[in-house]
């Protein structure tokens, strides 16, 4: 699934020919992410179904259909607690215990079929890597870290030939896309953008209780402020943004629900610029959030920033434009939520909200 907003005001400055421009190329960019998520989902639900199937042949066909029947039933005794159980201390403690109990009943059933998990490890291995290849390529990851920066470290001289831009700014844009498989709850997500205030930013949650062999889940979403700047020599376009914290948690848990189980979340968030105008630029990213867990069981919570606190990104375009030309940037966070589970049930929540200050761009000739 997949949508997308955009919006800009006229600028007396700014050349009509390339604010028609900068409205047509929006919509060519809406609709080639609208390719690329469908790509997405049909290539991650084409490896799934390939190691289904690989994983069946490992299995056996008398074993498989007696392995899909254990699991089901197994899932649907879970499910059935977790809506009758009290929500109290004492309820959670009976779901604990519930979930302990299929480990070990579902490590007995794998030992009684004669589940070679060897060879079945192995192949869950090499299609763990090839979705998170295919994911990776997908939300453009930087190839080199380039993180935030504390306010002491920003350079002093960032005055003239710098131009500076701050709230109210005259455009924004947002853009989602999701997708998951079968057993997953359908994710929520909401955006927090406001271009007189200069607030953006994303919250997602995705969830799944009672994971099949291969469940997974993902939000991507977007949001940004737009702006014209006018390059006055050949370079790049060299930009600083000023972000203060609104709020930042992240959070989630793995719980494992039978014997041969394993998962993987990721939480990002990164900032980033690109060009509109003159033609679509490549994303250039900071990263805000990188954190990752895997395995059976896990709880964590914790904050990228405090309310209040400042962070700068400094990040170059992509590509270098000649001297007098007018460039439509855009600058903003991306997050991504994602979770691939086998037989995991997992929650993943997390927020970036933010202050966009101030943007100081110039060109990297001067």
């Amino acid at each position: 699934m997949y949508g997308a907003g955009f919006h800009l005001d006229p600028v007396k400055d700014v050349p009509q020919n390339a604010q028609q421009q900068a409205a047509g190329i929006s919509l060519e960019i809406e609709q080639e992410e609208l390719k690329e998520s469908q790509f997405l989902a049909k290539t991650v639900q084409g490896l799934s179904a390939e190691y289904q199937e690989k994983l069946s042949a490992i299995v056996g066909p008398e074993n498989m259909e007696r392995y899909s029947e254990f699991r089901g039933s197994l899932r649907q005794r879970l499910r059935d607690l977790t809506l009758k159980a009290s929500p109290t201390v004492v309820g959670e403690r009976e779901i604990q215990e519930a979930r302990r109990q299929a480990v070990e009943e579902g490590r007995g059933f794998l030992k009684e079929i004669g589940f070679d998990m060897p060879r079945a490890s192995k192949l869950r291995g090499e299609y763990h890597n090839r979705i998170q290849k295919v994911l990776s390529e997908a939300i453009g990851r930087p190839e080199e870290p380039n993180y935030l920066v504390l306010p002491e470290l920003v350079p002093k001289d960032i005055h003239n030939p710098w131009v500076s831009y701050e709230p109210p700014y005259p455009g924004w844009a947002w853009a989602y896309s999701w997708n998951k498989s079968d057993e997953p709850s359908y994710p929520s997500f909401w955006r927090y953008l406001n271009s007189a205030s200069g607030q953006l930013g994303t919250r997602s949650c995705i969830h799944v209780s009672g994971a099949d062999n291969s469940d997974w889940s993902h939000v991507r979403y977007r949001t940004a402020m737009r702006f014209w700047y006018y390059l006055p020599v050949a370079g790049m376009a060299e930009v600083w943004m000023h972000k203060q914290c609104i709020d930042t948690p992240y959070s989630g848990w793995l719980s494992d629900e039978w014997g041969w189980s394993d998962s993987v979340c990721d939480q990002e968030s990164h900032a980033y610029l690109r060009v509109i105008v003159p033609g679509t630029g490549a994303f250039r990213k900071s990263t805000i959030l990188d954190y990752r867990r895997t395995g059976t069981k896990a709880n964590w919570s914790g904050h990228v920033a405090w309310a209040g606190d400042h962070r700068w990104a400094h990040i170059f375009s992509s590509d270098a434009y000649a001297g007098g030309t007018w460039l439509l940037l855009e600058v903003g966070t991306e997050e991504w939520n994602h979770f691939w589970s086998n037989d995991v049930s997992i929650l993943s929540c997390m927020t970036m909200r933010w202050f966009l200050r101030r943007v100081f761009v110039r060109s990297s000739g001067e």
